[in-house]
């Protein structure tokens, strides 16, 4: 994950880097959500990101979202044994539920309409990818860690690393001199999802087709 992120900053230093060598670049920042088809409350989180115009029309960008964790609502049950065979009970059913968030890397390009990229109103779309990775974790319930253990083949912590595809649009406007406000829209449909482990693939907080929605602010570099 650190190595994904630190490439992840590469790409946005060398785009920043590409502003020397074109008219201008914008760094951008905002709020976001994230909802999962199927999942009944939506990832709240934070972008930020950089777009570099290839011209008026198009340009080619590069966010970084990280949305909280969200907890399941349904407890599921697993049992403990005792450390000791005297312990009385030697077994106790003890509940949990597991929680996910994501950390989403994405790219792709925008085509404008309207007055275009840096200047007065405007629309804009078009394709993406998307990294994304995901944290699960068991949170179990209070019970006497001193008398009693977890399975051995049971492990409160997992991942799941995937890779999807879809579309993006927005709308945008742009005060000379100030910055851009903009608001963006999307989804993506997972083609790859690989989970590390059984505790990754047994949460019910993941979706393979996923909305998102932003608003932010960019600041222009000339």
């Amino acid at each position: 994950m650190d190595g994904v992120m630190k490439n992840f900053g590469l790409v946005l230093a060398l785009l920043i880097l590409g502003n020397y060598s074109n008219a201008q670049f914008g760094l951008s920042g905002g709020v976001s959500m994230l909802k999962g088809f199927g999942i009944p409350q939506p990832f709240v989180g934070f972008h930020i990101g950089g777009e570099l115009p290839r011209d008026d029309q198009n340009s080619i960008y590069g966010r970084i979202s990280f949305y909280a964790k969200q907890t399941e609502t349904i407890s599921t049950t697993t049992v403990l044994t005792a450390n000791d065979l005297l312990t009385s009970p030697y077994t106790i059913n003890v509940a949990y539920k597991s929680s996910l968030n994501y950390t989403v890397l994405e790219g792709g390009n925008r085509f404008y309409i309207g007055d275009g990229y840096d200047s007065g109103f405007g629309a804009y779309g078009g394709g993406n990818f998307m990294l994304m990775f995901n944290s699960v974790k068991r949170n179990y319930e209070d019970y006497d860690e001193t008398k009693y253990s977890l399975p051995v083949s049971e492990i409160p912590r997992g991942s799941i690393f995937s890779v999807a595809f879809g579309l993006n649009g927005g709308v945008k406007h742009t005060f000379a001199g100030i910055g851009t406000l903009y608001g963006d829209a999307g989804f993506g449909y997972v083609l790859i999802g690989k989970p590390s482990n059984i505790t990754a693939q047994s949460t019910n907080l993941y979706s393979n087709l996923l909305f998102t929605f932003s608003i932010g602010f960019r600041k222009e570099f000339y």
